[in-house]
């Protein structure tokens, strides 16, 4: 192979090796292409407060997080991907096919409020089940829902057996979580996913500049769901209340891991 001139190889690899020279750096190094994507961050707030609690009512906050994660990342369907899960977030993010980010977009819009739906039923139904006062679990029904949503160029590169995504726009769309809304819900869009966004059931957005670090001021718009929309009201009165018996085995599940740990009878696993 050594000896085999370009001119010999079959197109297949002639196309391979012109395509990985192009994703070679100044430093000789090679990158990941890069792809035109739609990112979503799927962030729980009323988490952080939590923290600042005593043991129990934080492993507390940590499992009603995680069940209510794993009802959002449940609704969550193709182009989607789940690319990780950061503390109280649901990072996705979606490939757009030859660049065409308002098709890929309009495929993410019809999902948006099964997110609310999925996140406030298992809300609501945590509250169904609560026996334990502690201040998490009391303090569950403040929890809300917040989606930021951007494109851009990103470059995926495969660890093992995870996808991590490398750029710019990745670290932009994080960058607007931190932005000056007073409000805990809403959805969060940069200027261009929005002019390709069109109607949202008819509500009307609001704009907000949001003073990125190292990036600088970037123009976004807000749109606040309604109840009826996002599923706030809930339909709790249509059904019958979580028994006696399914309470208890919710209140011991959250309690389960955190009296083997004072026991001393559960091992963390050790890092790989």
């Amino acid at each position: 192979m050594a000896n085999t001139s370009f001119s010999s190889l079959t197109s297949g690899w002639r196309w391979l090796i012109l395509r990985n020279i192009n994703h070679i750096n100044h430093e000789g190094d090679l990158q990941p292409p890069t792809s035109q994507a739609v990112l979503l961050i799927a962030d729980i707030s009323g988490f952080t407060q939590f923290m600042k609690l005593h043991r129990m009512a934080t492993n507390h906050a940590k499992q009603i997080v995680v069940k209510l994660l794993r009802a959002i990342i449940s609704v969550s369907a193709p182009p989607l991907k789940l690319a990780e899960l950061e503390g109280d977030a649901a990072f996705f993010y979606a490939v757009c096919p030859e660049g065409n980010v308002p098709r890929t977009l309009a495929a993410i819009k019809t999902q948006l409020p099964a997110f609310f739906q999925a996140f406030y039923q298992a809300l609501h139904q945590t509250c169904d089940l609560r026996l334990c006062v502690c201040e998490a679990c009391t303090k569950v029904e403040d929890m809300r829902l917040k989606i930021v949503l951007h494109a851009g160029e990103v470059a995926i590169e495969r660890i093992q057996t995870f996808e991590k995504l490398f750029g710019l726009d990745v670290i932009l769309v994080h960058r607007l979580l931190k932005n000056p809304l007073s409000a805990r819900e809403y959805i969060l869009m940069t200027d261009p996913i929005f002019r390709q966004f069109g109607d949202f059931y008819e509500l009307r957005p609001e704009k907000c500049k949001v003073n990125c670090e190292g990036i600088g001021k970037v123009e976004t718009h807000v749109f606040y769901p309604p109840a009826e929309l996002s599923g706030a009201a809930g339909n709790r009165t249509e059904k019958p209340s979580a028994s006696f018996l399914q309470k208890l085995r919710w209140t011991a599940k959250l309690d389960g891991k955190f009296f083997l740990e004072l026991l001393g009878l559960h091992k963390q696993k050790a890092p790989a």
